[in-house]
């Protein structure tokens, strides 16, 4: 009977034939040989390994060493390597067994059980605690590995939990829930499938605590405030609105009393001028080039969109919308207002930069955060370099990064968002990750425009085929905005209002706004247009005010 050489390495490494640990490769390089042949499957020419592994010397000096260590290689475990005069490779038809195949397989699999066995399997990083001194090319390949490994084991915490949930296990996917945590502590998404299991499993305190517990360690940690996703998890949770299709307790899932206010997720007033809005049943107008800018990401490769308008014509606001209109719940939204876009909205990633942060002047500060909202591994300080590998490596999900106020990115921190940043994310994005990133930004100037107005040459800003110029609302446009009012307005004060306003989105919102605090304090007069024309004056185009 043939004996099984098995090998994990999804953690610290083991080797052992049979049950039998094998001691006796005691050359740390040996190891890193057989480690890299087995995860490349496929042979290597000697000269390759040599210089992999001896780079730092002559030719003739590396490949003495190479045959040293194949000799070590054959004495040991001859049945299990394929060593010829110019190759060198792993036998994949001998009997054989690795933790790394096994994990693949169980994930191809797809069930609850195989994916059960899958994350079992790790018992740490890929290779934890192994290192190879001065061999600089092998820890670049095993850093990759590594980051690699770690992110397709979130992925498959991520898929388990799904099906927890969808089976109404709901007891079996909090364990898993807590077990994900202890691999990635600081990953919010982690936190969120315990917080959302915990309340579906009527542990609704426990969900609240552990939603506490997620705030407070971004706001140490990172100093950011929950994801828009998280805060609307919370609110589902404290409104008792959080449910299943498969829940066995048809019970609503009830709050007492919130620990936190979640930002951003109240109900906001009727009628908005100033902050952006982020709250989807409150976006009004826009429709068909929302319609064109998710037709553009809806098969690979993706297209790119430029938003292009002048100061509070909207930019941001619909940016807003476009990142959250597919993922909101009925009550985030007015009934007519259209919420699959996509076959499998579910898979998409919406990354948001607003430029005017000047946080993400610091191009650490930026890589990081695109990583964090992208779900990939985030090093304690990244560079460029470790950016693209990271995104090239772990990036599988369609994916559009959201870049607003582009013009500021270019005119206060080109010295640090420069050229080579550009042309990297261009690269990205028409190069590599099989067209599945894409990329909308706003500007009061088309982007090609900006950047020849700021001295950048990087064909990054040449990518956007699709520009959408926001100009004033149409007619039918002001008036659903206008009869939004919990208090309907007169049809006298409703031709005021577009007359006035001339369709701007800030000037309808302010006297919107002002007709409806004269109803609620019941002024009987026309008081109010005083105020609000001084109000609008300055969101009037010069020639208007």
């Amino acid at each position: 009977m043939k004996k099984v050489l098995n090998v994990s390495l999804l953690g610290p490494y083991q080797i052992k034939i049979d049950d039998q640990a094998l001691d006796s490769l005691v050359s740390s390089k040996a190891l890193g040989i057989l480690f890299y042949l087995m995860l490349n499957k496929r042979p290597f020419p000697r000269q390759t390994i040599a210089s992999l592994f001896w780079g730092d010397m002559p030719d003739e000096d590396a490949r003495r060493n190479l045959r040293g260590v194949v000799m070590k290689l054959r004495q040991n475990l001859a049945p299990y390597l394929l060593i010829e005069n110019q190759t060198i490779g792993f036998n994949f038809d001998s009997a054989h067994s690795s933790d790394v195949a096994r994990f693949d397989e169980f994930v191809t699999d797809g069930s609850i059980d195989a994916l059960t066995k899958a994350v079992q399997l790790v018992r740490g990083d890929f290779l934890a605690e192994f290192h190879l001194r001065d061999v600089p090319e092998f820890e670049y390949w095993q850093e990759r590995e590594r980051r690699k490994r770690h992110q397709l084991t979130l992925q498959t915490y991520d898929q388990l939990l799904g099906l927890y949930e969808s089976s109404g296990q709901f007891d079996a996917g909090v364990q898993i829930a807590h077990r994900l945590i202890d691999v990635e502590p600081s990953r919010e998404a982690s936190h969120r499938h315990l917080i959302r299991l915990l309340a579906l499993n009527g542990q609704v305190d426990t969900a609240v605590d552990q939603y506490e517990t997620v705030v407070d360690m971004l706001d140490k940690e990172l100093q950011v405030a929950p994801s828009e996703e998280t805060q609307l998890l919370y609110q589902q949770i404290r409104q008792g609105s959080l449910g299943s299709q498969n829940q066995i307790n048809s019970t609503p899932v009830q709050v007492e009393s919130p620990v936190a206010k979640p930002v951003g997720i109240e109900t906001p007033p009727p009628f908005i001028a100033g902050p952006p809005i982020t709250f989807p049943a409150r976006f009004f107008g826009r429709q068909a080039i929302v319609k064109r800018i998710f037709r553009l990401f809806q098969k690979r490769p993706f297209q790119n969109a430029a938003i292009i308008g002048p100061r509070r014509s909207g930019k941001t606001s619909l940016l807003h919308y476009l990142k959250s209109i597919n993922s909101v719940t009925s009550s985030q939204k007015r009934p007519e207002q259209r919420s699959d876009w996509f076959e499998q909205a579910e898979l998409y990633r919406w990354v948001f930069v607003d430029f005017q942060d000047a946080r993400f002047g610091e191009l650490n500060r930026l890589l990081t955060n695109l990583l964090e909202q992208m779900g990939l591994t985030v090093p304690t300080s990244c560079d460029l370099d470790e950016f693209l590998d990271i995104v090239a490596d772990e990036l599988n999900d369609p994916t559009i990064i959201i870049f607003d106020e582009i013009g500021v990115a270019l005119s206060r921190y080109g010295d640090t968002l420069d050229d080579a940043f550009w042309e990297s994310l261009r690269s990205l994005a028409t190069n590599q990750l099989d067209g599945q990133l894409g990329f909308v930004l706003s500007s009061h100037l088309p982007p090609s425009d900006l950047a020849t107005s700021q001295g950048f040459g990087s064909p990054f800003f040449n990518i956007f085929g699709y520009t959408a110029m926001l100009r004033a609302f149409n007619e039918d446009e002001a008036r659903e905005l206008i009869g939004s009012s919990p208090l309907p307005f007169s049809e006298m004060d409703t031709a005021w209002i577009l007359d006035k306003s001339q369709l701007w989105p800030m000037p309808l919102q302010i006297l919107c706004r002002e007709r409806l605090i004269a109803l609620e304090e019941e002024e009987g007069d026309d008081s109010w247009r005083e105020e609000a024309l001084m109000q609008i004056a300055p969101f009037l185009p010069k020639d208007e005010a």
